[in-house]
């Protein structure tokens, strides 16, 4: 049993020295409440053998407030991530969290509830030859949401930018953490 404990622990920091490091984008502060804020930051989002894209975004939860986090492609690369590059799009909005294909696309809605803070974890399961999500889990506070969306089409491993924006009348007090880590290996000897 110790064996097996050693060889998991030994794998799990393993894999964990080679996942790329975590973006953390905030957003600059706004004079009037009413103002929007945003930020883009560049990132990586396909290393070699990844196995999970994954970020939790964290926010007040107000009827008010708007916090979406985009991810995209810079094509013009200009360092701005414009509507037209956004492949996805996943947030808060006055009520219900969200996921939107692109800026325009196909968008679902859940309502779990406005509350102060609520954190949305996503975690997209990825093939580890082609890097397309096979398979999506997005909870709120430990709540499953989101239930049956096209797992594929909210990821591409081509995206080098992703852009944080607020909006409202309260303070978001936006938190967003994301990572790309390399596939998992288990190993049980007896």
């Amino acid at each position: 049993m110790k064996t097996t404990i050693a060889i998991t622990m030994y794998f799990t920091l393993i894999s964990s020295a080679y996942a790329l490091p975590s973006v953390r984008p905030t957003l600059p502060s706004v004079e009037h409440a009413d103002v929007e804020a945003t930020t883009n930051v560049s990132f990586m989002a396909w290393q070699e053998n990844a196995g999970r894209f994954t970020f939790s975004l964290t926010c007040r939860a107000t009827p008010t407030n708007n916090v979406q986090a985009a991810f995209g492609t810079d094509a013009d690369g200009d360092g701005v991530l414009s509507l037209e590059e956004s492949d996805l799009v996943v947030g808060w909005d006055c009520g219900a969290w969200f996921v939107q294909n692109g800026f325009d696309g196909e968008r679902v809605e859940s309502v779990v509830g406005a509350g102060d803070e609520q954190s949305l974890v996503w975690t997209a399961t990825l093939s580890p030859r082609t890097g397309v999500s096979r398979r999506v889990n997005a909870t709120v506070n430990g709540t499953a949401i989101f239930a049956g969306v096209d797992a594929g089409m909210f990821y591409n491993r081509m995206w080098n930018m992703l852009r944080l924006t607020g909006r409202g009348l309260a303070d978001p007090e936006e938190l967003l953490d994301v990572r790309v880590l390399p596939g998992s290996l288990f190993m049980i000897v007896r």
